[in-house]
């Protein structure tokens, strides 16, 4: 690919990162591989250029005027900071601050690649959520360890768009629900903004976690009173077009519906039914004229809907919860490093109550819960998270 000729469309997917990245920075994917090894930064920064020139959607700045948004290829490669994480422990942003740096959708860069000094050594892959999803994140990560590796990368060079991927599958629109779900953290106490985090790693295999953990999860918000549940699960758009390599934004949501009733099994059920009918490929009727409404009203408009969620207590959605799943970790080493576990930790969404990220491996699975710190005092996330340890049946 020539530097400099690649162009995509902004979708308003991206446009409401853009927005949310404004209200609560950063809104950022950040993908984490622990491990051990050395990490070398002269070998790092040539197979980030070497990844980049393939992926140029890792080094797009945003370019035009409201409603025409385009992300044009700006030629700079990544950056590759080397970091002391010695005093971080990986459990929560204690320690972390460089997991805070933000982000300039104009200037850049949109992406970077951390090398984490500590034990265990780890690698973290930072993209703006407004020009990547988890999974395409996943794929320049994926094109720079092949490099690192001495391979030639594949390259993810398309510019399709989320909305042109879902119109060329179907063309009806989501029905609407009511914004009335409550969250599992029970309701906001104070008005201190911002979100925090924490990760868990529990030993063992697990069954059907994609329908455990919203049940579970379900639980925690009737512990505070009646209500329904509903979680937003993100789906990768990419397996509606057979060989489409692209890192844009190309994930859409199904919504479950968990009663009082529902099993793990019946979830499951639904998600897979809902994968079937393609239902990840609609969207709400309105969502195309998302383009054209001005970046600084939809921030007053988010902002405004904050506020008011956290004095009724009811939201879009109860939360997220997001399957990041397993992962071949030798795909993911290269270049000294060897990584021994994967794990991200789900981006800061504070108009979002809820936003669980899950992987796991065939000996751990890891839980990382991002809360909205109004909805995290009192050790509520603490709490949550011993009672989705002890309900989790396993193999």
């Amino acid at each position: 690919m020539i530097r400099g000729t690649y162009i995509r469309k902004m979708s308003y997917n991206e446009r409401m990162f853009i927005a949310a990245d404004r209200i609560c920075p950063p809104v950022v994917n950040q993908l984490l591989f622990d491990g051990h090894g050395v990490l070398d930064a002269h070998k790092w920064r040539s197979a980030v250029v070497a990844a980049s020139d393939a992926c140029p959607g890792s080094r797009v700045r945003l370019k035009g005027l409201p409603g025409r948004g385009r992300w044009v290829d700006s030629g700079e490669p990544p950056e590759v900071l080397e970091i002391d994480g010695s005093g971080w422990d990986g459990t929560g942003p204690e320690g972390a601050p460089f997991l805070l740096d933000k982000m300039d959708v104009s200037k850049g860069p949109l992406s970077q690649v951390l090398l984490i000094h500590g034990n265990p050594l780890r690698v973290c892959f930072r993209t703006h959520h407004a020009i990547m999803d988890g999974r395409g994140t996943m794929t320049w990560a994926e094109e720079i360890f092949k490099a690192l590796r001495g391979g030639d990368p594949a390259g993810a060079s398309s510019a399709m768009t989320d909305i042109e991927l879902v119109r060329s599958v179907r063309s009806d629109y989501r029905k609407a629900f009511a914004k009335d779900s409550i969250a599992p953290t029970g309701n906001a106490r104070g008005d201190e903004g911002g979100v925090t985090w924490k990760r868990i790693v529990i030993p063992g295999r697990f069954k059907n976690i994609l329908g455990q953990v919203p049940l579970l999860s379900a639980r925690e918000a009737w512990r505070y009173g009646e209500g329904p549940v509903r979680f937003t699960v993100p789906v990768d758009l990419r397996r509606h077009c057979q060989g489409l390599r692209s890192t844009a934004n190309l994930s859409i949501a199904v919504y479950i519906d968990i009663q009082p009733d529902s099993t793990a099994e019946s979830i499951a059920s639904d998600i897979k039914q809902q994968l079937a009918d393609k239902s990840d490929c609609l969207i709400d009727r309105y969502d195309p004229l998302i383009r054209y409404v001005p970046i600084w009203f939809m921030v007053l408009r988010g902002n405004t809907i904050i506020r008011k969620n956290r004095k009724t207590g009811r939201y879009g959605s109860s939360g997220i919860i997001s399957n990041m799943g397993q992962v071949p970790l030798d795909v993911y080493s290269g270049g000294g490093f060897n990584a021994s576990m994967f794990w991200g930790i789900p981006p800061a969404f504070e108009n979002v109550p809820y936003f669980m990220g899950i992987t796991y491996s065939h000996e751990a699975l890891n839980l990382i819960l991002t809360l909205p710190k109004a909805l995290a005092g009192d050790k509520r996330i603490d709490r949550i998270f011993e009672n989705i340890k002890n309900g989790l049946v396993q193999v």
